[in-house]
């Protein structure tokens, strides 16, 4: 019995550390074009332009866009749903203090004083 509970229990000493996420949100009445426009051009300025992309919802009203960083393995989503006025922000990484600064930042320049 030992033997087979050994063989259909996976080896968790091999698997990766599972990333830190950082998630916040605010109530917004920015249009869509408007502000995937500014989140756009601040998260490039932030680093965030490696395999960037916009999603829309099926009904093109509110869309996620994503990207990751230019120097690291941290990756930005920001979802804008003018629909329900929320916009989001996520950011992740395996590294917890560049992920956290990186975070920091993006919440400051995406969301300022909100």
């Amino acid at each position: 019995m030992r033997k087979l509970l050994q063989k259909l229990t996976p080896d968790l000493s091999d698997a990766t550390t599972a990333p830190f996420v950082y998630v916040t949100a605010i109530g917004s009445n920015a249009g869509l074009t408007r502000s995937l426009a500014g989140i756009t051009l601040i998260s490039r300025e932030m680093g965030f332009e490696r395999d960037a992309e916009t999603l829309y919802s099926a009904d093109a009203c509110s869309a996620t866009y994503h990207a990751l960083h230019r120097d690291s393995g941290v990756s930005l989503a920001v979802e804008v749903c003018p629909p329900r006025q929320t916009v989001s922000i996520a950011v992740a990484g395996s590294d917890n203090d560049l992920t956290y600064q990186l975070f920091l930042e993006a919440d400051a320049r995406l969301f300022g004083n909100c």
